[in-house]
C-alpha cells in the first residue's frame, strides 16, 4: 500500500482545468433546461452536492470562476441574512 502525501495545494494543469471548466459548465447548462431551474439555481444544486463531498479539485475551480464565485456568495450571503433575520 503506497501514500502519498504532499504539502500546500495541488496544482493542476491547464488541460485538467480544461476538461473541469468544460464539463462543469455543460452539466449546469443541462440541469437548467429542466422546467424552473435558471443557471443560478441548476449552479447550487451542483455547488450543494460538491460542498457535501470533499471535491477540492472542484472547489478550487468554483473560487477562480468570476460567475461561480457570485453565485456562491450571493446564496451564501443571502442564508445568513435570513438566519440573522429569525434570530
Amino acid at each position: 500500500m503506497e501514500i502519498k502525501f504532499h504539502f500546500g495545494k495541488k496544482h493542476y494543469e491547464i488541460l485538467e482545468w480544461a476538461k473541469l471548466g468544460v464539463a462543469l459548465d455543460l452539466t449546469i447548462t443541462a440541469i437548467s433546461y429542466l422546467p424552473g431551474l435558471d443557471r443560478k439555481k441548476a449552479f447550487n444544486m451542483v455547488d450543494a452536492f460538491q460542498l457535501r463531498g470533499d471535491y477540492d479539485f472542484l472547489n478550487n475551480y468554483i473560487i477562480k470562476d468570476q460567475e461561480f464565485l457570485s453565485y456562491r456568495l450571493e446564496r451564501e450571503l443571502d442564508k445568513a441574512i435570513r438566519e440573522h433575520r429569525d434570530v
